[in-house]
């Protein structure tokens, strides 16, 4: 009653007390509880029972730890929310253990009042930049690592310290410019660098790191960088499960909870990985660990049903999940940027999405303006009297060639692109699971570089960039999250296609089984302008080299290279002991590089013939050639049409 004080944020609660449950018992696994006293149970007012239920539910949850019992609590305690005060809620939330709000959050209707927002640290930018600054020399000191080293003395010049001088930083670091304004990113930036292994996470949270990000984002809570920069953190420690409790103590759950649904794809993603790896309850992917090349795109919530087909995307040089397999968009034919094209990784906001589009064609349009004024039921009656040529129709093909290459009006996929207006930031795990049941989609996403220009670690060994290293980094972190336990089809993008091709010949000669699996299980690879036989790209003249200077991944790119001939040699062989599909989509457009101010085909038809399979030449770019522009793409619809034989054939 003190009116002149603040209201308490919250109510601590030191031991979850649950009482007047006792007339409730759990009969089973699926139907859980009922009264024990039906006469005495409708006496009582509803409300109340689904009052006491929800009390009942959360202790059940709390209580059967990994157990079928608690998984269906909890999908029974998310659909009990009409009947219940916020001040239930906030009641609620604070008795849950760390598995339940997990759970919770990984649920697909959950209510947002289930999760309490963090404490308002209220820190100022010097406390946080003082916190932050202690914390990045105590982790140096545990571990030293030399980009944190010139990154303290670079930005921390008025601190006394035993790194290095000035004078000894590289040019890369002393380019940066760094000042009051951006201190604090770069300072983040830096501690995830740092904090890329299970060791210095660790150390990092047990030094209160945690509790100074949540500060940085509430202080930078508008800045998206910055929250990506913090997710990557967070997937990092999740994929040790005695940090989960600091997760979830720190308030992070509450807050992977609003980003799982973000706007920012890339935001999103590392919310639902990080989500992901600290559910263990999830029965069908609650024992995989995603690492930080691999994502789960769909299903994004809780699934009790089982994949029967895992379809796994690899992108190319200087791609990523949130860039190479969004839908196509009006901005996808500009010139590119040698040393700029991540910039090209924006986030489209779904507000702007229809602006984004390119036009369908006059008469397509036509047909779905009016189409979008008749009744739904009335659709096959219309539509049956109309016949559209796919989108980006090939312009030749090789003799296995067979489309799709048109649609009946009547179709499904031409009603939802009529209804459709919102933006895809990855049409693979967006449109494939709504056509064929049955699909878990996975991203795999690892950095790259065109040119040794750029800025790059000093601890990071140019082996691991190689083929050979990417291939065994890449196949332990797929076998580990069960890629191999049901049929395969890859879709693979440039040089994507060539770490594919690498690791499904590396299987096929282990005498792992658990390794040969990969091998075994891949029923067809879709092979987006990869070049097989070398790039343009990869064989500038010296004037260009010089001026590029080719990273590692491009030097491996040579046309012709001996290393790419046994490759594919190696591929074909292997294809006798499994004559998986293959399905191959070349460029016949070139990318314009501003940098080069000259347009290149950067893989040739004849580059990327892998001579077998079906093979298709298309009005497309080697940007845009994976980039599906709606579900009337011959892009998608050929990918879809592959899957759906691949499923009949598996079921």
């Amino acid at each position: 009653m003190l009116l002149n004080y603040k209201a308490p944020e919250y109510i601590f609660v030191d031991q979850a007390t649950f009482t007047e449950l006792d007339e409730y018992q759990i009969i089973d696994s699926n139907s859980i509880i009922q009264p024990t006293n039906p006469p005495v149970f409708f006496l009582q007012k509803w409300n109340d029972f689904k009052h006491k239920k929800a009390w009942k539910l959360l202790e059940i949850t709390n209580k059967y730890k990994n157990s079928k019992l608690s998984w269906v609590a909890t999908s029974q305690l998310t659909t009990m929310t009409d009947h219940l005060k916020n001040a239930d809620f906030q009641h609620l939330a604070q008795m849950s253990e760390a598995h339940t709000l997990v759970g919770l959050a990984r649920s697909s209707n959950a209510n947002p009042k289930f999760f309490l927002p963090p404490r308002n640290l209220s820190w100022t930018k010097d406390e946080i930049l003082h916190k932050i600054r202690d914390l990045l020399y105590k982790l140096n000191e545990l571990n030293e690592h030399k980009c944190l080293s010139y990154f303290l003395a670079y930005a921390f010049k008025g601190k006394q310290h035993d790194y290095y001088h000035l004078e000894d930083i590289p040019p890369d670091f002393g380019s940066m410019q760094i000042d009051n304004d951006n201190i604090l990113q770069f300072s983040i930036n830096a501690l995830r660098h740092h904090c890329n292994n299970d060791t210095n996470v660790t150390a990092m949270v047990k030094l209160g790191g945690l509790q100074i990000l949540m500060a940085v984002y509430q202080y930078l809570k508008h800045d998206e960088q910055v929250a990506e920069e913090i997710g990557k953190l967070l997937s990092v420690a999740s994929l040790n499960r005695d940090l989960i409790q600091d997760i979830f103590l720190t308030g992070w759950i509450s807050i992977l909870f609003e980003w799982k649904d973000h706007k920012n794809f890339r935001i999103q993603s590392w919310a639902n990985r990080t989500l992901l790896n600290m559910d263990d309850e999830d029965p069908i992917n609650g024992n995989y660990m995603f690492g930080k090349q691999t994502v789960l795109l769909y299903p994004r919530s809780r699934y009790n049903k089982d994949a029967k087909i895992d379809v796994v995307l690899v992108h190319g040089l200087l791609g990523g999940v949130s860039f190479s397999w969004r839908e196509k968009d009006l901005h996808i034919n500009e010139p590119l940027g040698l040393f700029d094209m991540n910039n090209k990784n924006e986030s489209h906001n779904s507000s702007n999405s229809a602006t984004l589009k390119g036009p369908v064609g006059e008469d397509m349009q036509n047909y779905l303006d009016s189409y979008k004024e008749v009744k739904a039921r009335e659709w096959d009656l219309i539509g049956s009297d109309f016949e559209f040529v796919l989108n980006d129709i090939p312009h030749k093909e090789n003799l296995k060639g067979n489309g799709p290459y048109s649609l009946q009006g009547n179709n499904s996929n031409v009603r939802q692109t009529a209804l459709n207006e919102g933006y895809s930031q990855c049409w693979p795990s967006d449109w494939l699971p709504t056509d064929e049941e049955g699909l878990r989609v996975i991203g795999v996403d690892y950095s790259t570089t065109l040119s040794e220009w750029l800025p790059s670690c000093p601890l990071k060994q140019k082996n691991h960039r190689t083929l050979e290293g990417r291939t065994d980094k890449l196949m332990h972190q797929l076998l580990a999250i069960g890629i191999g336990d049901r049929p395969i089809i890859f879709l693979a993008h440039s040089m994507g296609g060539l770490l594919v091709k690498n690791m499904l010949v590396t299987a096929s000669n282990s005498n792992d089984p658990n390794v040969r699996k990969l091998f075994e299980k891949t029923r067809s690879v879709f092979f987006f302008s990869t070049p097989h036989h070398g790039s343009p790209l990869a064989t500038l003249n010296s004037a260009y080299r010089f001026f590029l200077w080719p990273s590692v991944e491009v030097d491996e790119l040579r046309t012709d290279s001996p290393k790419l001939v046994s490759l594919h040699n190696d591929f074909l062989e292997c294809l006798k002991d499994n004559p998986m599909k293959i399905v191959t989509f070349a460029e016949s457009l070139p990318t314009e590089f501003t940098a080069l101010k000259v347009p290149i085909l950067c893989v040739p038809k004849d580059a990327a013939d892998p001579s077998v399979g079906e093979l298709y030449e298309l009005p497309l770019n080697h940007m845009s050639i994976c980039k599906a522009d709606s579900k009337l793409s011959f892009v998608y619809q050929k990918t879809l049409a592959v899957i759906k034989t691949v499923a009949a054939y598996s079921s």
